[in-house]
């Protein structure tokens, strides 16, 4: 085949609409994509300039008389009289750098529509496996750590339930580690192998909920994705569903879910044939679900089918065996993260174990990192007391002044009298306003609400007094 039959074949057989003028904007070239987008026939074509196009309205506005004037590569979206197409017109220059033809090609605003729909589509689902993606290697970094008979006790009874596919409801406080025991439901059962897929009951919307959970077909409402979307229940099918927080579900949302539990169909949002989805569902909550129902703010129903098999995890506090072992667990998990060397004494667990820990594991956690990130090795006891004295008392364990334009962190000593206390906090407190910002002084006297010049005569008195002594309140 020559090579003009070559040519001529991709220009006739291109998708995109493509024609060719010449230095006039004389249509020399078109193939039948263009005269289908224009409603005309390739003859009716040949010979028209873009203003014989515009005077009998074919389209409205021209990129070739553009990149004639221009010489320069144009796009603009082209307005026809049904329909609307994005044209890029491409001017080719001879050697003395006149235009001799202009190559243009065009395509249809649907197709550029459904383009920007799929890419939509494709971030949304991105996003959706990116999110599980980090759920589950996550997973791989957290342990259930334990020493005492009852979380022994209630491991033993993860290995018998999960052999069978019963709901499961695991109860406690907030940050024992009810996800934790969900999961090794889930590792231990015949469903290891698929999904587990994690729900935050408390963060869908009411008005989410349906398309979340059960998902939709293409073109079920408006602003629907084309391709539709798959739902969490979908997601977890020959799997896991784990209702985080399923206390917190309105009872509307309730009745839906319960629809589902009680048959194991769903419904996407706009088909009328039901799925059969097989998954097993655990739940978790620190609400007393039971008082709910009688409060009716629960279905009881719901509740039933959901209560099959209770786990009650027991918080921290009623189980000191454990809170060594997982201070130790976090302590070298913490060291490693910032290349420390801490070790507890004796006497620094004998503290730890003293403590309630209200917030249980995940406050445990988080103290052991602040205590790590912030301790040298002669510091842990000191700032350990410190910190759990002050969330004893309700407070912060660390008193933060400041804001993201600079900030000082104080580790509160409490063995100082009341009047060395008082003076040393007011010293490091105006210190620390004024590296907030950057010792000017009519700044600092604003936060500080004091007069300038008192801030003046504060700073002179601290200067020769306070900032000459190593500081005794904070450490």
């Amino acid at each position: 085949m020559a090579k003009f039959d070559i040519y001529k074949k991709i220009v006739t057989e291109s998708y995109d609409a493509i024609m060719v003028t010449d230095k006039n904007g004389v249509i020399v070239v078109a193939n039948q994509a263009t005269a289908d987008s224009m409603h005309l026939t390739i003859p009716e074509m040949i010979g028209k300039t873009p203003g014989d196009m515009i005077t009998a309205g074919v389209y409205y506005n021209s990129t070739i008389l553009e990149a004639l004037k221009s010489k320069q590569t144009v796009t603009r979206i082209i307005n026809l009289p049904d329909h609307k197409r994005l044209s890029t017109s491409i001017p080719l220059l001879n050697e003395d750098g006149d235009v001799f033809m202009v190559l243009t090609n065009s395509r249809s605003d649907d197709i550029l529509n459904e383009y920007a729909r799929q890419l939509a589509y494709e971030k949304e689902q991105h996003a959706r496996y990116r999110e599980i993606a980090d759920y589950l290697a996550s997973l791989k970094e957290k342990e259930l750590i334990y020493k005492s008979r009852e979380m022994g006790e209630l491991v033993t009874q993860c290995a018998v339930i999960a052999e069978g596919d019963s709901a499961v409801l695991i109860s406690g406080e907030s940050g024992v580690g009810k996800e934790l025991m969900a999961h090794m439901v889930h590792d231990l059962s015949g469903r290891k192998n698929q999904a587990f897929i994690p729900v935050n009951c408390s963060a869908i919307p009411a008005e989410l909920f349906e398309s979340e959970f059960f998902g939709y077909k293409p073109g079920a409402f408006t602003g629907a994705n084309a391709k539709g979307k798959i739902g969490l229940i979908q997601m977890a099918h020959k799997g896991t569903l784990f209702l985080d927080e399923v206390g917190e579900l309105p009872l509307l949302m309730q009745c839906k879910l319960l629809r589902f539990v009680e048959s194991g169909e769903i419904y996407p949002i706009g088909s009328s044939t039901p799925e059969k989805v097989d998954v097993r569902i655990i739940s978790a909550t620190n609400r007393n679900l039971f008082e709910m129902v009688q409060e009716k703010t629960f279905r009881e129903d719901l509740y039933y089918r959901l209560n099959v098999i209770p786990l009650s995890i027991p918080p921290l506090r009623e189980r000191p065996a454990d809170i060594g072992a997982i201070a130790v667990f976090f302590l070298n998990k913490f060291n490693k993260k910032y290349d420390k060397q801490l070790i507890f004494s004796d006497e620094e667990l004998e503290i730890l174990q003293n403590y309630s820990w209200p917030g249980n594991v995940r406050e445990l956690r988080n103290a052991i990192e602040r205590l790590v990130l912030l301790s040298s090795p002669g510091q842990v006891k000191q700032n350990l007391q410190s910190m759990l004295y002050l969330n004893k008392k309700g407070h912060s364990p660390l008193a933060v002044i400041g804001n993201t334009a600079g900030s000082a962190v104080f580790r509160i000593r409490l063995d100082l009298p009341l009047k060395d206390a008082m003076e040393q906090f007011e010293a490091d407190y105006v210190h620390a306003v004024l590296k907030k910002h950057q010792g000017r002084l009519g700044e600092a006297s604003q936060a500080l609400g004091i007069h300038r010049t008192t801030l003046y005569r504060k700073q002179r008195e601290i200067g020769a007094t306070l900032y000459n002594k190593k500081s005794t309140l904070f450490s």
